[in-house]
């Protein structure tokens, strides 16, 4: 990570995207179900949703929809070895007990000889809202910090604001947006054991020892589904970094091994692993106990 291509990667330039929402306006003049756009260079991002109104639910979907320029990307939610994801300021924010995010499969990419993980081109991060009453109108209130990065990282601030109203009937534009969350939800990766996969064994290695020492974890996959074309596998763990995850020859046959590099800062923890595993059009989820080891 000290590499001029870590340094190149690590450079962010403050951008500040407020479009039409700053300030959290009511009554901006957008459409219910359509925020408007908050534009920054080479990004916009806005609010949508599925519906048009609150209704009777107690649930509304919704959707964050980030616009990117020709060979700019944004991160998910383990960016890899560099960058950082975006975070959500939902505080101000009214009728809303919750929200949760969920992340499309994403892609690979390289920024200054560093791996990263996100997505290029057009994403919708589909928003699951809890209302806290539900009936009554919802105003949704978004501070939103987002890298975007080609050569270099440009962070962005935006501040998104969109009001349902209790009662409305459904529009084209609604009907639009329900159809685009949709097409995203659907790239949602699904439990691995619905694809037949699950985690064989975790273990971890020191290379080297003292100032020198690096340590690596392997992951063998096994798989009862259908055989494995061209396996990838992204980790997360609290408390630590992954490098990317290599391939190796598997143990067993029909297996998946891979061999990552670990970046962990003080102690050396244990918890949970999270294992999003791409092979072509499949994604999986797999977790997994990682106990934490003596250094």
């Amino acid at each position: 990570m000290t590499s001029a291509g870590a340094a190149a990667a690590r450079v962010l330039v403050f951008a500040a995207a407020f479009g039409a929402a700053a300030g959290f306006p009511i009554g901006s003049g957008a459409r219910a179900e359509t925020s408007a756009w908050a534009e920054a260079a080479h990004a916009k991002v806005r609010l949508v949703s599925a519906a048009p109104a609150t209704g009777g639910a107690n649930r509304v979907q919704l959707g964050l929809e980030i616009q990117l320029d020709p060979g700019w990307k944004t991160y998910w939610r383990a960016p890899g070895e560099g960058g950082m994801p975006p975070r959500f300021d939902w505080s101000g924010s009214a009728n809303l007990a919750d929200i949760e995010v969920a992340w499309p499969a994403p892609r690979r990419f390289d920024i200054g000889g560093l791996e990263s993980v996100g997505y290029a081109d057009h994403v919708i991060l589909p928003l699951d809202a809890l209302l806290a009453s539900p009936g009554e109108p919802l105003a949704v209130r978004l501070s939103l910090q987002y890298a975007v990065c080609r050569e270099i990282c440009m962070l962005v601030e935006a501040r998104l604001a969109l009001d349902l109203p209790s009662l409305a009937q459904q529009t084209s534009d609604s009907l639009s947006n329900a159809e685009a969350i949709e097409r995203f939800r659907a790239r949602l990766p699904r439990p691995g054991a619905e694809l037949g996969w699950s985690v064989a064994a975790v273990s971890r290695k020191a290379l080297a020892e003292g100032a020198e020492r690096r340590e690596v974890i392997i992951i063998d996959v096994a798989n009862a589904g259908s055989p494995f074309v061209d396996p990838a596998l992204m980790i997360e763990s609290a408390g630590i970094r992954f490098g990317r995850a290599m391939t190796k020859p598997a143990l067993v046959p029909g297996q998946a091994r891979f061999v990552a590099p670990m970046h962990v800062a003080g102690a050396a923890p244990g918890g949970d692993l999270v294992l999003t595993l791409f092979d072509g059009e499949r994604a999986g989820i797999l977790t997994v106990r990682m106990e934490p080891s003596d250094r």
